[in-house]
């Protein structure tokens, strides 16, 4: 409930509850595309890395190699298909700081564009800095924007009210220290995913529940801020909660949690969501204008909504890291459906007719339930053993006929995205 803004953070907040899973359920809105012949079906699954510490992002550029970040580590690391590893970037052993957000550009040939953070969730811009960098083919960093910065200056989900709906004074005064009755947008950046665009990038930062747009020279404006998310109270939710039964039958309005962006084929930006505090399933996809910031719901009922990727034909994946599954929306659907069970899957890619995934991305024992007044986080175990984290590629099956594509769309088509602005995804 109190802001979570690493979503590392939600997750630790949600498994404390001990909630089982469930299949994901319907959502509403719009979708890239009319209905299609068939669901995607997974075929054959390769691992194609493996040995990495919290591969919780990563981007297959050009023959397959991918660029990964291991977060616990503080490394970004780039494997080739046949292997071979070089580290990009490390953090200073001992700063704490991690990195994610991780994308290639095509056309800036050879750019790989990421994020630093250290001190989420602790509200201070003292402790609380993260940054956009790029890194091109010859091994040069560039520190593009200083997006914390642009957090504590402008705050933009400030606009968002987020806690219960309306509550009394007796109930209200029964509330646990360390769950906050109302409140608006606290000063938090914790920068999840981007995506190059024609004119920059675009970061989901998980902190500032928003979307921002930072251009070639590192000027950052607010392109979409996500919109709470109600979570309505039952007695068991209130109890898993620590909160009052006089809580059950109100409504406690969660934090957005932006994990994933990508464009689809509409041009629309599409962007996973998983809310910080609740739990029971409720992370979600919404589309999103980039012209107007204006969002709606497409589909909901995910566990721990932390990866998306879009196809050309509007086919939504989604990694539930709680659920243990990968799940697809199909196109002109706003149904979930189960397209492949596999341990913690974190991160998803779209590249040559294959989705490629990050899988078992937290070391076991890596959740840890915080006190009372502190944000849960997720620390390293003490004795984590060799890391288990891969990413793996999976084939789909011919179910599909007609022509169905399976490669992943970040670019532009059609009126609408005539005048939106994309870029595809160096491959």
């Amino acid at each position: 409930m109190k802001k979570s803004s690493p979503a590392l953070a939600s997750l630790a907040a949600i498994a404390a509850l001990g909630l089982v899973a469930s299949p994901a359920s319907a959502g509403g809105g719009h979708h890239p595309k009319p209905p299609a012949p068939a669901t995607p079906v997974a075929g054959e699954v390769t691992t194609v890395a493996q040995g990495l510490l919290t591969p919780l992002s990563f981007a297959v550029g050009k023959r397959g190699t991918l660029d990964v970040t291991q977060d616990f580590a503080g490394l970004l690391t780039r494997i080739t298909p046949e292997g071979s590893t070089e580290i990009l970037d490390a953090a200073e052993p001992g700063s704490g700081y991690s990195f994610g957000a991780v994308s290639r550009s095509s056309k800036q040939r050879g750019i790989t564009y990421y994020t630093t953070v250290i001190g989420a969730a602790t509200n201070d811009p003292a402790q609380n800095m993260s940054a956009l960098k790029s890194i091109d083919r010859a091994g040069n960093i560039r520190t593009i924007a200083d997006i914390a910065g642009y957090e504590f200056s402008q705050n933009p989900d400030s606009v968002n009210h987020y806690g219960f709906d309306s509550i009394d004074a007796a109930c209200a005064a029964q509330i646990p220290a360390g769950i906050p009755v109302s409140y608006t947008g606290l000063e938090d950046s914790n920068p999840y995913a981007s995506l190059p665009v024609r004119r920059g990038v675009i970061v989901a930062d998980a902190g500032m529940n928003s979307l921002i747009r930072v251009d070639r020279n590192g000027g950052i404006s607010t392109v979409a801020v996500l919109p709470p998310i109600p979570l309505a109270l039952t007695a068991e939710i209130a109890e898993g909660l620590g909160l009052p039964q006089c809580t059950a039958g109100l409504t406690y309005n969660l934090e957005p949690v932006p994990t994933d962006v990508e464009r689809g084929p509409d041009g629309y930006l599409y962007v996973t969501s998983l809310p910080g505090g609740g739990g029971l399933n409720n992370g979600s996809v919404f589309r999103v204008n980039e012209r107007n910031g204006e969002s709606e719901l497409v589909a909901t009922g995910f566990a721990g909504a932390t990866g998306l990727a879009v196809t050309n034909d509007g086919d939504l994946f989604v990694a539930e890291l709680l659920g243990n599954r990968i799940s697809v929306v199909p196109a002109g659907s706003d149904t979930p459906e189960l397209f492949y069970e596999v341990n913690q899957p974190a991160a998803l890619e779209l590249h040559d007719g294959a989705l490629y995934a990050s899988v078992d991305a937290l070391p076991p024992g890596g959740v840890q339930e915080p006190d009372a007044e502190e944000p849960p986080v997720v620390e390293p175990p003490v004795d984590p053993g060799p890391p288990a984290g891969r990413i793996i590629r999976i084939g789909f099956e011919d179910n599909c006929g007609g022509g169905r594509g399976h490669h992943g769309h970040h670019g532009q088509q059609g009126s609408v995205a005539d005048s939106l602005d994309g870029e595809q995804e160096d491959q």
